[in-house]
């Protein structure tokens, strides 16, 4: 049904500044591309157009835009700047700030480039010839954007750079780039001037280029070359990293994008399943897995960013996926696991082989416990799935009788979403009030009815929706529709396969809204209030994927994910744009409001909830309550220090990471 009189394009014809879906998120388009992603919202919410977007192959073989050059010819001692002079050298134990932590690194800090122990030219070639000659030194994109140091300024490979920057595969098949514009820090990117030097700042030393037939060995190798040297080890799947996970400062990276292996196992057979499963490596994409399957009868999970590492952050984080609540969550259907240790040994996790593993890596963050070389999951049968081409309404004006009525609305929907999700659906929907913050609007990217083969059965699930609305008087725009595969219900709703369209710079919070708050009353009412504020006060957009982690559970199922996924109704992304246009400081104000002003109240609007570890604030108050649920966080600490008890891997907010800290210059240096 449509309802005449309404139309969300309209709406989004007022301002330039309009709205792009994020992975695994949502962020509002940077106005210098304004045309393109306005017309691109305005078919998508019109309906049925891109439904029919067929697959097309990824361009898999292009050429990077910087040439990686041989290691021997990049020397980051130089081309990073510190608070101390880099050439001269500095006698061994010398404290650079007082703080205790020492230059040569041999006391309680990691090394980088310019302490006195950094390792010398002999030592990173004898470990590329120990690897095969696959150890890149970092030279970042934009180096191609600034005439020093790295001397490789190229007007046209630079504009490719900064219309390519704000895209997911701009960044993913570079070895050394990631994501977050936050942790970038403007040392080397596109839109700062020619002339001011490219500095490495947060990014990789180097990184160990891991391919399928070499990559438990090179993995051992790299681990014993940063244990020697005291290195900072981290791992890089695909770059898309909120929290920064995927970089740091003189690191050495494990680069698991090119293990790109698929298995498909017809009769997998264990003591805890026996069924269809599929094997991928480490590098596998989503966009991979879909367009493996699109013949075989099958699918398996995957994350509304087609462009997501499965077997990386994005599973052993959790992962949820507008299936969520017919399967459970991509960490709840793993069957095993393929790591390296800290100590640089090949082993297999699985529910009954090293246990504790398996339950660590099975949701309980990625970069911490070891480096995932490949996953083995479920796999389910590929079937009809029902949907909506669009479902929309927005506040009539911008009176406030006209927005409290929407709030009401919003209110009324998200309560009504506790049965639709538990009936097996779910209901991706984006809250946002452009231009001015004044009109509100509700609009959704992915309505999921599983098993459902007729536009009539999609109709049923939504008709407590938009009888609410019809009673309000909301007027709303809603269709149903019915595809023939689940790939081509996914590619509708987030594609076009392989890329999607989908920006990725954004300061990024969020929140598990638990249903016990959305279905009373008085707390459903103070959470929506919160959401105003956030949406049209603060100027943040909420994005939410309603679905249940708890109906989608199998029995037996054990996992790390944090218990509050059990009772929540959805999982909602707070998402600010990052401008490149402006000034960094003017960024940086909306980090701080997300912070101490919008991510407080939601946490205190929502309460027995948490954060999805994947997306959300990397300065989230009481993270290990927030991110894992203190119980669980106590378990997962004591694998952490069962299999890596001298802390090999560190990552912000991983389990850990409580035993470390920055010092003023980026080394990761124990706490005394």
């Amino acid at each position: 049904m449509s309802v005449p009189g309404f139309s969300m394009s309209s709406l989004l014809m007022t301002s330039c500044r309009t709205a792009a879906k994020g992975c695994n998120g949502y962020i509002r388009a940077s106005s210098s591309r304004c045309t393109s992603n306005l017309l691109l919202a305005i078919l998508l919410l019109a309906g049925g157009i891109l439904a029919n977007v067929s697959t097309i192959e990824p361009d898999l073989d292009r050429p990077p835009l910087v040439e990686q050059r041989p290691f021997e010819m990049v020397n980051h001692q130089l081309y990073t700047t510190t608070a101390l002079s880099l050439l001269t050298p500095l006698a061994p134990g010398h404290n650079w700030n007082g703080t205790g932590h020492s230059l040569n690194g041999t006391s309680n800090c990691k090394l980088i480039p310019g302490d006195h122990t950094w390792p010398g030219d002999g030592d990173w070639s004898a470990l590329n010839e120990t690897l095969g000659g696959r150890l890149i030194a970092s030279v970042p994109l934009a180096a191609v954007c600034h005439n020093g140091p790295f001397n490789i300024y190229n007007e046209t490979r630079c504009g490719e750079a900064r219309e390519g920057w704000d895209r997911p595969e701009t960044h993913f098949v570079e070895p050394v780039e990631f994501n977050a514009p936050i942790f970038q820090n403007a040392t080397c990117d596109p839109f700062t001037s020619v002339d001011q030097e490219c500095e490495l700042g947060n990014y990789v030393s180097y990184a160990v280029n891991l391919t399928t037939d070499t990559a438990a060995d090179d993995v051992k190798a790299g681990l014993a070359f940063a244990t020697q040297h005291n290195l900072r080890v981290v791992i890089k799947n695909t770059g898309h990293d909120y929290l920064g996970k995927s970089t740091g400062k003189g690191a050495l990276s494990f680069w698991t994008h090119n293990l790109k292996n698929i298995s498909i196992i017809e009769d997998y057979s264990s003591d805890d399943y026996n069924g269809p499963a599929v094997k991928i490596g480490a590098g596998v994409q989503g966009f991979d897995v879909l367009d493996s399957l699109k013949e075989s009868g099958y699918l398996t999970l995957s994350g509304s960013c087609p462009t997501v590492g499965l077997a990386g952050g994005y599973t052993q984080g959790g992962g949820h996926s507008i299936l969520t609540s017919k399967y459970g969550l991509s960490a709840d259907n793993v069957l095993e696991w393929e790591v390296v240790t800290a100590n640089g040994t090949l082993v297999t996790a699985t529910p009954k082989e090293n246990q504790d593993l398996y339950f660590a890596l099975s949701g309980g963050g990625g970069g911490t416990f070891g480096v995932v070389i490949s996953m083995t999951t479920r796999l389910f049968e590929d079937r009809k799935v029902g949907g909506a081409n669009n479902f929309t309404f927005a506040a009539a004006s911008d009176k406030k009788e006209d927005v409290n009525a929407f709030w009401d609305a919003v209110g009324s929907l998200q309560n009504l979403t506790i049965p639709f999700v538990d009936a097996g659906n779910s209901l991706v929907y984006l809250i946002y009030a452009w231009p001015d913050r004044k009109v509100p609007a509700l609009t959704t990217y992915s309505v999921t009815v599983p098993d459902c083969d007729t536009t009539e059965c999609v109709d049923t699930a939504m008709k407590p929706f938009t009888d609410d609305l019809t009673a309000r008087g909301v007027k709303y725009e809603y269709s149903a529709k019915v595809s023939e595969t689940f790939l081509e219900h996914y590619n509708a709703s987030f594609g076009p396969i392989p890329y999607g369209w989908y920006p990725v710079s954004q300061v990024t919070g969020g929140r598990l809204l638990p249903r016990a708050v959305v279905s009373d009353e008085e707390m459903g009412k103070n959470l929506t209030a919160t959401m105003r504020m956030a949406i049209q006060e603060e100027g943040f957009t909420f994005g939410c994927v309603a679905s249940s982690a708890k109906v989608g559970l199998r029995e037996g199922v054990v996992s790390s994910v944090n218990p509050a996924w059990r009772n929540a109704m959805a999982f909602c992304l707070v998402v600010g744009k990052w401008d490149y246009s402006i000034d960094r400081a003017e960024m940086m104000k909306m980090q701080k409001a997300l912070t101490e002003v919008v991510q407080p109240a939601l946490d205190a609007a929502t309460p027995g909830g948490g954060c999805y570890l994947n997306e959300a604030n990397f300065e989230q108050e009481d993270w290990q309550e927030q991110f894992y649920g203190l119980e669980n966080y106590k378990k997962l600490r004591n694998v952490k220090d069962t299999w890596d008890p001298t802390g090999v891997f560190y990552a912000l907010t991983a389990v850990g990471s409580e035993d470390w800290e920055l010092d003023g210059d980026g080394r990761v240096c124990r706490k005394q």
